[in-house]
């Protein structure tokens, strides 16, 4: 599987929900993935392993709904792929909403994800729904 494919499956994947098919199917055990985002917003951060992805995850889905989660381009040069997309979320608890555009940027290696590090457009939105 090229790493654009296993890049779209991991995705696929997440967006319904399906983390431990994607871990096991996609996601190195030594990953690293990193969101670096205002301390307001429960899922930014370092996260590492497949149970650092799984906790993730856990605090995205236990503090949004997401809305629209859309990859609008994906390509890759050798094992780094770029996957700009854009997502619409609802805070859980303030009922409150964000629009933002993103680009991530997934290393794979051996065949598994092994890092994945998100640019978000506006990160200050984000943390505002949780205020």
């Amino acid at each position: 599987m090229s790493p654009i494919e296993l890049t779209r499956k991991s995705y696929g994947l997440f967006a319904t929900g399906q983390i431990e098919e994607m871990l096991a199917s996609c996601v190195a055990q030594d990953a690293v993935l990193v969101n670096p985002l205002p301390a307001a917003v429960p899922f930014g951060g370092t996260y590492e392993g497949h149970q650092g992805f799984a906790r993730y995850a856990q605090q995205i889905f236990e503090s949004i709904q997401i809305e629209l989660f859309e990859v609008d381009e994906i390509f890759a040069q050798g094992e780094r792929v770029a996957v700009i997309g854009r997502e619409r979320s609802r805070s859980l608890k303030t009922g409150r909403h964000y629009e933002i555009s993103w680009v991530h940027v997934v290393t794979v290696k051996d065949g598994r994800i092994q890092h994945i590090r998100e640019y978000n457009d506006d990160s200050a939105a984000m943390a505002a729904i949780f205020a």
